[in-house]
């Protein structure tokens, strides 16, 4: 899986902020998941949802969406794919936040946790797909600091084998997130 991240921090930036008008904290009112457009017309990014958002998850979440993509928006190499196989597309993106103050506010563990994260996950055996993590500036309430949007995307030959592409690529991210609660220190630290 190609995997790959970014920081994209500044006034002119987007930003994750919460609470924005629609807001469902799925951490409280995990049903709430079956409100969401999004999650209830794919069951992966429900899942994915109630997994980032469960009692002993140490991220929440606050925005998600899904789209489908046109061939001329994937680049094979970009998805570890064949040209054959990158004629159809299907992509998501999750705003996630750490619940840890201390995480929440350092930009260092965040860039430490993307570095981590797409190290492993380029080590996935998974083709047709990319995950792109982004950092952006965050707020929840009167606090600011630092959030990721975990973007995931698949491609294929058709719309079917980019829909499974894409949960077989949105399943892996979940599951790298989870299990890397505490990214390895930079060297020399």
């Amino acid at each position: 899986m190609e995997a790959d991240w970014a920081a994209e921090v500044g006034s002119e930036l987007p930003s994750i902020v919460v609470p924005w008008e629609g807001f469902l904290d799925l951490r409280h009112n995990r049903s709430a998941v079956k409100d969401l457009d999004e999650a209830a017309a794919h069951p992966a990014l429900s899942d994915a949802l109630l997994i980032l958002n469960s009692e002993n998850s140490f991220v929440f979440t606050t925005k998600c969406d899904v789209w489908k993509l046109t061939g001329s928006e994937i680049a094979p190499d970009e998805f570890g794919a064949r040209y054959a196989e990158a004629l159809e597309g299907f992509a998501s993106y999750i705003d996630i936040l750490q619940r840890d103050h201390a995480r929440f506010n350092s930009f260092d563990f965040h860039e430490r946790w993307a570095r981590a994260l797409t190290t492993q996950l380029g080590s996935v055996g998974c083709s047709n797909g990319r995950v792109e993590l982004v950092i952006r500036s965050a707020s929840v309430d009167a606090f600011s600091g630092y959030g990721v949007t975990l973007y995931a995307a698949g491609c294929g030959a058709d719309s079917t084998a980019a829909y499974a592409s894409w949960r077989a690529v949105l399943r892996a991210a979940v599951t790298a997130t989870i299990n890397l609660e505490s990214p390895p220190p930079v060297a020399g630290e």
